[in-house]
């Protein structure tokens, strides 16, 4: 699936929802959307870096600091759902206290 695609052919439905719902609904409808569709792209984004042999931000054996760094690279590179990605393998990693978990 392109969810790219789907995106764009799903924003004007969208686009309407949010207007007719005024600022507090229309505002809490667009952030569910962001989140439907980003939660998407990032699978879909993870899938093809898996099945191309990446993978384990949540182990032991990878570094915070080096997905930090990614992080910074990837952001300059322009594919926001690697962004997304590596943003969220650092959250989740700081919120677990995973770095701590090898000391």
């Amino acid at each position: 699936m392109d969810i790219s695609k789907v995106i764009k052919e799903s924003w004007p439905d969208e686009i309407k929802v949010i207007s007719k719902l005024g600022f507090r609904g229309g505002e809490e409808h667009a952030d569910h959307v962001l989140v439907r569709f980003a939660s998407l792209a990032m699978k879909e984004k993870l899938a093809t870096a898996r099945h191309n042999g990446r993978g384990g931000w949540w182990s032991n054996n990878c570094d915070t600091e080096h997905l930090k760094q990614m992080l910074k690279e990837h952001v300059d590179k322009g594919d926001m759902r690697d962004v997304m990605n590596l943003a969220a393998m650092i959250f989740y990693r700081e919120a677990a206290e995973i770095e701590s978990l090898t000391e």
